[in-house]
């Protein structure tokens, strides 16, 4: 019974639940809105991802700033060590190029001193042979005169090359020596023509007054006796004439190279131009050297018959050929250096910058390479054996080609040939008689007669 009532309030409680959910799912009634502690729960959480991201950015962001800043400062100090680096190379580059310069102007001043040496060697060796046999001191104290020309000009460059400031007082010196040559050679050949004695001089040229030219009017203050008194007179004239022409260039010279060098040291890189007063000093240098030559050869071709023996001509050309030589010399490798270096003035400064040559060093380098020849030269035209007594001239002495001998042989041949060719010419012409003579001849007649013919197949 306790059952069946307890059964039928279960099913009673069972309509009234659905009944109650009949009445709460009708779809006449309104949602039913969730509570609203869930909606702040899932709000605080949105906002704490929110957060978090934004955090976790931040970090982010910041770290990679650190590494960017670190990758930074490396690329920094790396650049900092290459150019480091770059300026050690280039230094080391430059000292490089500096050492190698410093071992070719060595290597330079060391060939041009071994040459300077061996003219001087060379040139004090022949003067030695002169010492040793002095015989005619009056001439041969001239010529030792001459010989110094060679060390000094082979000196003076040498030094200029040492050192390039002192080349102007160097240059002084040179020229000096060139105009006190040129008057020596005039006075050699004066010593020679009258062994020491001036009025043998006069004499001679006396001798040939016809064919002496007069004087130069404005020197006439000089001469005494005038030359119009008689050929003496006039050839003693002449004579103080040619001395004072060639002595004028030993202080004029001198003198021109003394002002050139005072002017080239207070210009302040400016060229001179036609009005600048180096045009004057080259006409006055000019002028002398023409007086000075003019002087020189009108005495020589006034005696060259008798100095024909002592051959003046090649001594001469021995001595002025080491002033015309370096003149023009110089000349060429100026017009060269300019000509080459003037084409573009910033290759020019880098080429000067890194170089010491320059157009004289180079001129003063070639003058102590030749004269070593030119001090051989000397040796050959002004022999120590020519002032002993009984010498004769030697020709054909010393080295040639042998051409006059190689000529005398191809003649000798081709005159062999047209002998030949006569005699049997005139073979063949007494065989021609022989046929036409009624006689046949004797047997060595006919002999010949067949040999005749047969030499003419």
């Amino acid at each position: 019974m306790f059952r069946r009532q307890q059964q039928s309030n279960n099913e009673s409680s069972g309509e009234d639940d659905e009944s109650s959910s009949s009445t709460n799912f009708s779809p006449l009634s309104p949602p039913i809105s969730p509570p609203k502690s869930s909606n702040n729960m899932l709000v605080k959480i949105g906002r704490f991802l929110n957060v978090s991201a934004i955090g976790v950015l931040s970090i982010v962001s910041v770290l990679l700033f650190i590494q960017l800043q670190a990758v930074s400062l490396q690329v920094a100090s790396e650049q900092k060590q290459i150019d480091e680096l770059k300026k050690t190379i280039e230094q080391s580059t430059s000292d490089i190029q500096v050492e190698v310069q410093e071992q070719k102007d060595l290597t330079v001043v060391n060939i041009a001193g071994t040459f300077t040496l061996l003219s001087c060697i060379v040139t004090m060796f022949h003067m030695s042979s002169h010492l040793k046999k002095m015989n005619q001191p009056f001439v041969q104290r001239k010529i030792m005169a001459i010989l110094w020309m060679s060390p000094v000009y082979a000196i003076t460059s040498f030094f200029s090359l040492l050192l390039p400031s002192a080349e102007g007082y160097l240059g002084i010196v040179k020229d000096f020596y060139e105009s006190y040559v040129i008057y020596q050679f005039l006075s050699f050949l004066i010593a020679v023509l009258g062994r020491g004695e001036r009025q043998i001089v006069v004499d001679k040229l006396a001798a040939h007054a016809d064919h002496l030219k007069h004087p130069y009017k404005w020197l006439r203050c000089l001469f005494h006796p005038p030359p119009e008194e008689s050929d003496e007179a006039k050839a003693n004239a002449v004579l103080l004439e040619c001395q004072f022409l060639a002595m004028q260039f030993v202080f004029f010279r001198p003198l021109t190279a003394i002002v050139s060098f005072v002017l080239e040291s207070m210009r302040d890189g400016d060229a001179g131009g036609f009005s600048s007063p180096d045009i004057i000093i080259i006409m006055i240098e000019n002028v002398s050297v023409f007086l000075a030559f003019s002087g020189l050869l009108k005495f020589y071709h006034a005696v060259q018959d008798d100095l024909a023996w002592c051959q003046p001509f090649a001594k001469f050309l021995t001595v002025k050929g080491v002033v015309f030589m370096t003149f023009w010399q110089g000349l060429i490798i100026s017009i060269i250096f300019h000509a080459n270096t003037d084409d573009d003035k910033s290759d020019d400064d880098d080429s000067n910058s890194g170089s010491s040559y320059s157009a004289e060093s180079i001129q003063h380098i070639l003058i102590c390479m030749e004269m070593l020849f030119f001090s051989a030269a000397h040796m050959c035209v002004f022999p120590a054996e020519e002032w002993e007594e009984g010498y004769q001239l030697k020709h054909g002495g010393g080295p040639t080609f042998a051409f006059d001998d190689f000529a005398s042989d191809v003649n000798m041949i081709i005159d062999s040939g047209k002998r030949s060719r006569i005699a049997r010419k005139e073979r063949k012409n007494a065989l021609d008689d022989a046929k036409q003579s009624p006689s046949f001849g004797t047997m060595d007649e006919r002999n010949d007669a067949s040999l005749v013919d047969s030499e003419v197949v």
